[in-house]
């Protein structure tokens, strides 16, 4: 494979990290709309929203002051989460909610949602049930299925695992997800 066709690969299944970006600079725009404000009713000489500027630089150069050891323990673990989510954000890649299928002309991609529905297709005919019968989550390499059967008929969940299995063989999924099948233990009446 070219390494153009690798990087559009890798560029149409990982997700960006722009939403984390975009929300920590709104949260810091937020803060600095919030410090500007007060500082502007302190200027007109208004009384503060919350408090004045100055109190609040006041109040963090004089930390841990007052302040009980239990909830200065709880800022500092707030803070530490909030390091490394970002910390996890902006190193590990994100992956949209799409599949590979294997191509050797080019790059074919389909979006879990249409593997989902393709897969749901096949699990009403392996279990001979009616559309709103079955239930087909796609989330990266797991397929979880969910079915109702109709009240008196059996239905054999590893017949529909195999044809579930052999359903992804044949569209050449790239990576094969494991598939798990979960019939309701209450049927559902004429469908």
């Amino acid at each position: 494979m070219p390494e153009q066709a690798k990087d559009i690969q890798e560029r149409e299944l990982t997700s960006g990290r722009s939403p984390a970006a975009i929300t920590v600079a709104a949260l810091i725009i937020v803060l600095c709309l919030y410090a500007l404000f007060e500082a502007a009713l302190k200027a007109l000489g208004q009384l503060p929203l919350v408090a004045a500027p100055g109190t609040w630089w006041h109040w963090i150069a004089a930390l841990p002051g007052e302040l009980d050891p239990a909830w200065l323990g709880a800022m500092g673990a707030g803070l530490v989460l909030l390091g490394v989510v970002l910390l996890v954000q902006g190193l590990r890649r994100g992956r949209r909610a799409r599949h590979l299928l294997a191509c050797e002309d080019g790059i074919l991609m389909v979006d879990d949602q249409v593997l989902a529905a393709s897969l749901a297709h096949r699990a009403r005919a392996e279990a001979g049930v009616g559309p709103g019968q079955v239930l087909v989550t796609v989330v990266r390499e797991r397929v979880d299925v969910q079915l109702s059967p109709t009240s008196g008929t059996p239905v054999n969940p590893e017949a529909i695992m195999a044809g579930l299995e052999d359903e992804l063989r044949v569209n050449l999924v790239e990576p094969l997800p494991q598939v798990h099948v979960r019939v309701a233990e209450r049927g559902v009446i004429g469908q």
